[in-house]
């Protein structure tokens, strides 16, 4: 547990203190344990690897406002920076977002970006034409909610992680027990998500695909984007779009992963980390 940018936040980490450190970032919803199985593999290839739980959830400190996207970029800018700098970071999906947003930010911490499905949502998910003072109601009418209703409480793990399942339907039941052990905390009548209720409260009045393409642009260093050739939960994104996405970069690369969908690290990891051989040798040549 160390304490960064005015919360304390929950690290886990594998390999030697002094190697060459990446950054390993979970998605929505997760918290840093995603990242056992594949995690050592990368501390196996002589990295220093760290995974935290994201503010808001698992371990870590709340969150202060619904600005989920900006608050948690800076954490993880702090924690690049006490790595020493000069870090590569893989995010899945909303930790991909991350990776970016901290590349783009501070250019000078980060040496590479791996992101797997994590290149944003599809162009009808935004509202460019929203109006401001709907989503300032719709935002204090959710917080008030919050504040009214305690978080649902599952009687068992099993229930959640049935839930979980039905969600994302093509991780296996191993990973999602292994999620929910991690990820749940016991309260009176049963278990509740780790993960803050918060996180539901967004402001999209402030982020649409303009942004987006600003964010990419601002990106510098190179990118791998790791995405599954099967149709899955969150992985919304056209062909042609994802090639739009990486348009916008200075220097990046795609590979699609057969077998796999949004949990492409989860579901294939001897390809996801071939991939990632193949791209850090390039790199070195």
């Amino acid at each position: 547990m160390v304490e960064m940018n005015r919360t304390q936040l929950r690290l886990w980490e594998w390999g030697a203190i002094g190697a060459p450190p990446i950054l390993l970032v979970h998605g929505a919803f997760d918290h840093g344990r995603m990242w056992d199985g594949f995690a050592p593999a990368l501390a196996d290839r002589g990295f220093r690897v760290v995974a935290p739980d994201l503010r808001g959830h698992g371990d870590s400190g709340r969150l202060a406002s619904g600005h989920v996207w900006s608050s948690c970029a800076t954490d993880l800018g702090f924690l690049a920076r006490d790595l020493g700098g000069d870090v590569g970071i893989i995010g899945h999906s909303f930790g991909g977002g991350q990776a970016m947003f901290v590349s783009a930010a501070w250019p000078e911490l980060v040496r590479w970006v791996v992101v797997l499905d994590g290149l944003g949502p599809p162009p009808e998910v935004f509202d460019e034409d929203i109006d401001l003072v709907e989503v300032a109601t719709k935002s204090f009418d959710a917080l008030d909610r919050i504040r009214r209703r305690p978080p649902r409480a599952y009687p068992t793990r099993d229930e959640m992680a049935d839930r979980r399942a039905a969600v994302n339907s093509r991780l296996p039941r191993a990973w999602v027990d292994h999620l929910v052990l991690h990820g749940a905390a016991a309260v009176d009548g049963g278990f509740v998500w780790k993960s803050d209720a918060l996180f539901n409260v967004g402001f999209p009045g402030s982020f649409g695909v303009a942004h987006l393409r600003a964010e990419f642009e601002a990106v510098t260093c190179p990118v791998l984007a790791v995405t599954g050739a099967v149709h899955d939960t969150w992985s919304e994104l056209t062909p042609e779009q994802i090639d739009e996405r990486l348009s916008w970069l200075a220097s990046s690369t795609h590979r699609v992963v057969d077998g796999a969908g949004h949990y492409v690290h989860v579901e294939q990891p001897a390809a996801t980390l071939a991939a990632i051989d193949e791209f850090l040798a390039g790199l070195e040549g």
